[in-house]
């Protein structure tokens, strides 16, 4: 089963020649795995989401995390990013070649249960709680993609959820909002001396996938995408990394190379300045007047595609 997982996966990775493209698979997933149709209750179109894989949970969640101190890990670089979690006083990293293999990790901190979410496609980074209808549950990859994002079902009602957006987008909870936890992204080596007493994901995963490759590099560079998308802008590079905010007054991103030197960026906004502040564990925050605003870390093509109405700061 675990070779036939890594062969789904490299057919996962291979980018559409044409655009506007569909792969073909045995299985309709959102037809006959998930049972949906036009009847069935929801905000986007089906046919919006492209099905990147042969079945769902052809990408499998990690559902059992184990975790390593950062004294005894040798299994992840200095330089190797992480998604990084402050949580009640616990602090946790999470290895992206890890999450490039399974893009969910169902976990409980400080007794709460949450999912810590990668999308290697939009390198967006998303942690949110794992409460759906009232009830915990665990989240998977569906196989299917909204605008090149990971859509996430939940095992409770089997609802699909846009990563970025944190959004119910087909299924019982549809345009239900996830609770967001905040994460963000660091290296291993400036993360583990700003907080020496994390733990790290361990690479017992359970599985037999090489961690030691970082797959998409080639990808970062480029500026093709895997799936089509709704909408683009090219000001800038489409991977630039930028950190998006939903403000009261509409969407805002700030590229990250604007925070590179570390300390505050200031802004005006409507005649109030935001602060933008790079802390010295590489966690970012907005600032604006009282309200400290936390942003979701992503490439520009996916914040852009679903919020065509951003300000960009570069």
């Amino acid at each position: 089963m675990r070779c036939l997982r890594l062969v789904v996966l490299t057919t996962f990775l291979l980018p559409l020649t044409n655009a506007n493209a569909q792969r073909t698979f045995d299985v309709d997933i959102l037809a006959e795995t998930f049972g949906f149709d036009e009847t069935t209750k929801k905000s986007v179109a089906l046919a919006d989401l492209r099905q990147g894989c042969p079945a769902r949970d052809c990408i499998p969640s990690i559902d059992n995390p184990k975790f390593v101190s950062a004294e005894t890990a040798t299994h992840v670089g200095d330089d190797e990013l992480v998604i990084t979690l402050s949580y009640k006083g616990q602090h946790r990293a999470y290895p992206s070649q890890i999450l490039d293999h399974h893009e969910i990790v169902n976990d409980k901190v400080a007794g709460d249960a949450l999912a810590i979410t990668w999308c290697p496609l939009c390198g967006s980074a998303v942690g949110v709680e794992r409460t759906v209808a009232g009830e915990i549950t665990e989240f998977g990859v569906s196989g299917v993609l909204y605008n090149s994002d990971l859509v996430l079902y939940d095992r409770a009602t089997e609802t699909l959820w846009d990563q970025i957006e944190a959004k119910g987008v087909v299924g019982s909870m549809t345009d239900v909002k996830l609770t967001l936890v905040p994460v963000s992204m660091s290296t291993w080596g400036k993360w583990r001396g700003k907080h020496p007493d994390t733990v790290v994901l361990s690479a017992d995963t359970g599985f037999e996938y090489d961690y030691t490759q970082d797959r998409y590099a080639e990808y970062r560079d480029s500026t093709r995408l895997f799936m089509p998308v709704s909408a683009s802008d090219e000001r800038v590079h489409a991977k630039t990394v930028v950190f998006g905010f939903e403000l009261p007054s509409g969407p805002i991103a700030f590229a990250q190379s604007l925070l590179q030197d570390g300390g505050d960026y200031r802004h005006d906004l409507g005649g109030e300045e935001a602060v933008v502040t790079l802390h010295n564990d590489d966690k970012v925050t907005l600032q604006l007047g009282e309200q400290t605003h936390h942003p979701i870390r992503v490439f520009w093509f996916a914040w852009y595609t679903f919020h065509p109405e951003t300000d960009l700061i570069h």
